[in-house]
């Protein structure tokens, strides 16, 4: 799992500690593209598998049928968003799954 926290505190570091001008699309898509190296090319089939689950867990909370009060996060979820967690869940990380002779 240590690759896992590692990619974590690094994305976090990151966010809490770039300076404003640093905060642009580009450096997003460098930070996105990191990790989506790192999952890829470090992490452990543990680790995948971990990453997996959260957005699973994720899913479900987005989804979660409405509490005693009607209250469901449901229609906050987009579709891109519903989308990058079915993904994950599914163990493609960087979109559409790769095909066996690019895996």
């Amino acid at each position: 799992m240590q690759n896992l926290a590692d990619a974590v505190l690094q994305y976090l570091w990151f966010l809490n500690f770039c300076e404003e001008e640093e905060l642009s699309l580009d450096a997003s898509v460098k930070q996105i593209e990191s990790v989506i190296y790192e999952v890829k090319s470090s992490f452990t089939d543990e680790e995948r598998r971990a990453l997996q689950d959260a957005a699973r867990r994720s899913l479900a909370s987005w989804l979660r049928e409405p509490d005693r009060h009607g209250y469901t996060p449901r229609s906050l979820l987009t579709s891109q968003q519903r989308e990058f967690l079915e993904q994950i869940a599914e163990g493609h990380f960087s979109g559409a799954p790769l095909d066996d002779d690019e895996a």
